[in-house]
């Protein structure tokens, strides 16, 4: 029988909106449809629930604007909460105290004490959750992770990671709301968050960190819809984020995440050292839970099979290659937002899920980057 769903968030007002466009896509699409169906929506108000419902093909019986009555619904299994940071906590407990599986957004909480209080009653009342940390599914996170699972690279011993993306200089108006950190909106918490969250996964947490933020734009522009730039409005928030920390593994890490002048192309860059071999990971984006990338190993000689003269002869020439790595992808993975692979892990591998646990975890990273930076100190958080 497949998974009834109702989406708390979906609008009939904007097409190109997230919950529609990365969630009720995938879960339309041939790879999900045989296990999920749209079976209720919440909006903030009657109207836009009831328009929502004419524009999505869900019974006007079913559009709510009130969380309890989409929580309360005997026809909806799961509910996915795809609203504004600070309203996840208000919208999620009806879910979980109706005992509904739940997917929710990055970040959990507005905060490490909302998202602790809702790990707390999921795990009381027994339901599956998830969360909106997607990255770790993408394609050429997948293979990243594979190949260093194999020992292929043998012991890390440090990584590398610097994205400069400037898109958040320049936002629409409706994404207005990412200029206020007091929501859970920061350049930490979601950016940042996003793009540690796999990395940590594939190579171990922090043991301890050490941070620095900056402002380097002091004002942003938003666009309204015709593209008419308001005037500079000041920044509320670092945009340019540097961690040095030791990984519980040993190995180091030196992290950069800069928004950039506009003079500077969007750009990510990971490399990984290891004893054996290394990895590299390039792309034009820094939104790493949803672009594509390539994939590049370089690998040590065979010291068993060359002498030490052909290993000084290979070294004094040009030493170890990169080599592009194939990366699979499938239908389910081009859909705008990369969560559709995360509702298949829902269904089929459950133990994959990022869940109200592991986001507790970021969120504790989180806090422990922003401590840092405030007051010059090393944390640790696990």
């Amino acid at each position: 029988m497949a998974i009834r769903v109702g989406i708390i968030g979906l609008s009939a007002d904007d097409p190109l909106a997230w919950a529609t466009s990365a969630h009720v896509a995938p879960l339309k699409g041939a790879d999900l449809s045989k296990y999920y169906t749209l079976t209720a929506l919440g909006t903030s108000n009657p109207d836009s629930a009831a328009r929502a419902a004419a524009f999505h093909k869900v019974p006007k019986s079913k559009a709510y604007s009130k969380p309890e009555d989409i929580a309360e619904d005997k026809d909806v299994d799961m509910v996915v909460v795809s609203v504004k940071v600070n309203l996840h906590h208000r919208l999620t407990m009806p879910a979980l105290k109706a005992k509904k599986d739940v997917f929710v957004e990055w970040p959990l909480g507005n905060n490490l004490a909302e998202a602790e209080e809702l790990a707390s009653l999921a795990k009381k009342q027994g339901v599956k959750t998830s969360v909106g940390l997607q990255a770790r599914f993408q394609p050429f996170m997948v293979k990243v992770k594979e190949i260093v699972d194999s020992g292929a690279l043998g012991s890390i011993v440090s990584t590398t990671v610097f994205g400069a993306d400037n898109f958040l200089n320049a936002m629409p108006d409706r994404l207005k709301y990412f200029n206020s950190p007091d929501i859970g909106t920061s350049l930490v918490s979601i950016p940042v968050a996003h793009t540690l969250d796999p990395i940590l996964h594939i190579l171990g947490e922090f043991r301890s960190l050490n941070a620095t933020t900056s402002i380097v734009n002091p004002n942003i522009i938003f666009l309204s819809p015709d593209g008419t730039p308001s005037d500079p409005v000041p920044r509320n928030d670092p945009d340019n984020v540097l961690i040095q920390g030791t990984l519980t593994s040993g190995a180091t890490l030196n992290f950069q995440f800069i928004m950039p002048p506009s003079s500077t192309p969007s750009t990510f860059s990971w490399l990984i050292h290891g004893e054996k071999g290394a990895l590299k990971v390039e792309s034009s984006s820094c939104a790493v839970q949803m672009m594509e990338a390539k994939v590049f190993q370089a690998e040590l000689p065979d010291s068993s099979a060359a002498s030490t003269k052909n290993l000084l002869e290979v070294f004094s020439r040009t030493g170890p290659q990169w080599k592009e790595v194939g990366v699979e992808k499938r239908e389910l993975d081009s859909f705008f937002g990369g969560i559709g692979v995360a509702y298949e892990a829902f269904v089929k591998n459950p133990g994959e899920l990022v869940t109200f646990d592991d986001a507790v975890v970021r969120h504790r990273m989180v806090e422990a980057i922003k401590k840092s930076a405030k007051e010059g100190t090393r944390e640790s958080y696990l």
